[in-house]
């Protein structure tokens, strides 16, 4: 209850879940792990895929994703995923599966970063080519939240409001084309380690009360 007064609970689901295997462990938590651990895949990977792309689909090209698939070899390595990281999810061995996922997201991210879809904007002539980029882009941030959705099921309802579908494992090996999405809103706000620290100092309080009594 402590943690909750000052931290987003789907925070801790996903720390607990990338360090949990099938075996019996003793799990430490390091707060500034944990808050780099968040920041850095769930932020700054995942959420990350969506916001690079989405302002252009909604500016530019009325909200809808293109019909076109602009790198199939990417996209079916994303989709094909979903088999083993259900075997892993099956397996109880969850560190496994938020590293499969993690290793996705590093590649859609890097895929962005090469297309470089802000400077192609700026060409007239590129403009279907931006589309079909930020389309991509936004499919397979839908493909991670897939995958991501047993463990944070909250980010989940966001995801699926903002891309106006619901989120199902089967539909992992279907892509959206020619579908509508709605205004991108920042789904996920990074670790403050104020608040980290706040809790802390609650917990201390907590305990002492909890001691004299």
């Amino acid at each position: 209850s402590t943690y909750l007064a000052h931290l987003n609970p789907e925070y801790l689901r996903y720390y607990y879940a990338a360090k949990l295997t099938h075996k019996i462990d003793d799990l430490d938590l390091n707060l500034e792990d944990f808050a780099q651990r968040v920041n850095s895949d769930l932020v700054g990977k995942v959420v990350n895929i969506a916001s690079r792309c989405a302002s252009f689909i909604t500016k530019r090209f009325d909200g809808t994703l293109s019909t076109n698939i602009d790198n199939p070899a990417l996209a079916e390595e994303v989709m094909s995923a979903g088999d083993s990281i259900a075997t892993h999810y099956e397996n109880r061995d969850f560190g496994r599966a938020m590293r499969e996922i993690m290793a996705l997201a590093d590649k859609v991210n890097e895929y962005i970063a090469i297309k470089e879809p802000w400077q192609l904007i700026k060409d007239e002539s590129k403009q279907q080519q931006v589309h079909d980029i930020c389309s991509l882009g936004i499919n397979l941030f839908r493909l991670l939240m897939i995958y991501l959705k047993p463990v944070l099921p909250v980010l989940a309802k966001s995801t699926e409001e903002f891309l106006n579908t619901e989120l199902v494992w089967t539909d992992h090996s279907v892509m959206l084309t020619n579908h509508k999405i709605n205004k991108f809103k920042a789904l996920l706000q990074r670790v403050d380690m104020d608040k980290v620290n706040a809790m802390v100092e609650s917990s201390k309080e907590n305990l002492a009360v909890t001691s004299e009594k």
